[in-house]
């Protein structure tokens, strides 16, 4: 206990020296002199990784010297630190983010009241968020939004154990899946390379789940965020009408209005129009990447082919999504009458939960690679029904195309591959929804990990 005591008064000790000199350095002018940017870095960026670095090494220190990290917290502990050691490097060595480009253009137009640039598909809450840092220049946008997505990979670690242990995990059980899940996972690198806001939209899905049904406002507001960040989120508050949750309903309206007055309060109504009109380039006609992975991509790469005219790639897609849908719909009423996933107070929701989140994907006119995180729910719950080995091997070349496999562009093989997977996992939920409670597969592993010292 004296030496862990040591180590936090040294680590104290050492980070007040380094703030107190960088202060000084920088009230003398000397600091610019002392400070270089490395080959392909931004600044600002490389000093804040390795700032979050050294007090994660800190709370390190603070938690083996309270006793609060033991037998029991390690592994939840190891997973977020290894997690957010991983990303946090990734990150350090970025300097092009694409799409932040346009978040930053967006903030600064609302800045400058100008109407939202045309291409801008998501509603304006986001831009409004960020608008305040139009004052510090492109560095300052860049940097908030750099901190926002590192706060959101910790957060999304955290959410997932949350989640899973409400659906029947044990703790280290759902601290190892979350930690395997992070590590390596295209989708989360694809979201915070290209600066998205994906991992904040699924923190706040998860949210929506995990404060449900004991903290009914909290969890229609977490959705509520959710769908003003990105649009398509609003397709589950349907597992709310079948739950006949009229409250949670209700809360949500009031909530969805509360979200929506903030871009009000600072910038008028003009932004919601604005996003109206180039929301309506989603479903146009449009030039398809082949490494996009909708039902609309499938046949609107044949049209811009040349192999099929527009009319029939319209019907194709639509009949298709109709059929996926109604097949959806079936196996959602499934999981709901045999309990998959989740028994107790809330249940018709929280089992139709999974599916829903794979409509979301499946009915959506564009997915990109890294949408595939929004996915995280119904792949990491099917974990709890697998069984045969057939199973295993259908999830495993699922999660291979979606999670691990890099991005490339070759049609149809890379539209078709991310196409599959959810497909994939869908097709299992419908097999394997017989019955709730956990595979014997999966108790006897939960059971092993619960008796490891």
């Amino acid at each position: 206990m004296k030496t862990n005591r040591n180590v936090l008064i040294l680590w104290s000790a050492l980070t007040g020296f380094l703030l107190a000199s960088t202060a000084w350095l920088n009230h003398i002018g000397a600091f610019e002199k002392l400070i270089r940017t490395g080959p392909y870095s931004i600044l600002g960026q490389n000093l804040a990784s390795a700032l979050i670095v050294w007090l994660l090494f800190g709370l390190t220190i603070y938690l083996v010297y309270t006793e609060r990290l033991n037998r029991e917290t390690l592994p939840v502990y190891a997973g977020f630190l290894l997690v957010n050691l991983v990303y946090i490097n990734l990150l350090r060595e970025r300097i092009v983010y694409g799409d932040l480009e346009y978040y930053i253009d967006a903030a600064t137009q609302l800045y400058k009241n100008n109407p939202l640039p045309a291409g801008y598909l998501y509603p304006p809450f986001w831009a409004a968020v960020l608008e305040p840092f139009v004052h510090f220049g492109k560095p300052g946008l860049l940097m908030a939004s750099w901190l926002f997505n590192i706060v959101s990979i910790a957060a999304l670690y955290f959410l997932l154990i949350a989640v899973l242990k409400q659906y029947g995990f044990s703790s280290r059980t759902a601290a190892l899946t979350a930690s395997l899940f992070l590590l390596v996972n295209v989708p989360a690198l694809r979201t915070l390379f290209y600066g998205q806001v994906n991992l904040h939209m699924l923190n706040f899905m998860l949210l929506t789940v995990v404060l449900y049904p004991r903290h009914r406002f909290l969890s229609a507001l977490a959705l509520a965020v959710a769908v003003h960040l990105k649009i398509s989120p609003v397709i589950l508050a349907f597992v709310f009408l079948l739950q006949r949750d009229w409250r949670w309903l209700f809360y949500f309206g009031i909530s969805l209005l509360l979200v929506g007055a903030i871009p009000v309060l600072t910038d008028g109504i003009s932004p919601y129009y604005d996003f109206l009109r180039n929301s309506q380039e989603v479903v146009g006609v449009r030039d398809v990447s082949f490494r996009e992975g909708s039902i609309d991509a499938i046949f609107l790469a044949l049209y811009n082919l040349n192999f099929i005219p527009l009319l029939a790639a319209r019907i194709l897609a639509y009949a298709v999504k109709l059929m996926v849908a109604g097949f959806a719909f079936f196996v959602m009423v499934r999981n709901i009458r045999e309990r998959t996933f989740f028994q107790g107070q809330g249940e018709v929701a929280l089992n139709a939960m999974p599916v829903m989140v794979l409509l979301l994907n499946l009915a959506s006119p564009l997915v990109w690679e890294h949408h595939g995180i929004f996915l995280a729910l119904p792949f990491l719950l099917i974990l709890m029904k697998l069984e045969s080995r057939a199973d295993w091997w259908i999830f495993g070349f699922a999660y291979l195309v979606y999670f691990l496999m890099p991005t490339f562009d070759y049609y149809p093989w890379s539209t078709a591959a991310r196409l599959s997977a959810p497909l994939l996992i869908l097709w299992l939920t419908y097999r394997l929804a017989a019955g709730p409670g956990p595979a014997p597969a999966f108790e006897r592993i939960d059971h092993w990990l619960r008796q490891i010292a």
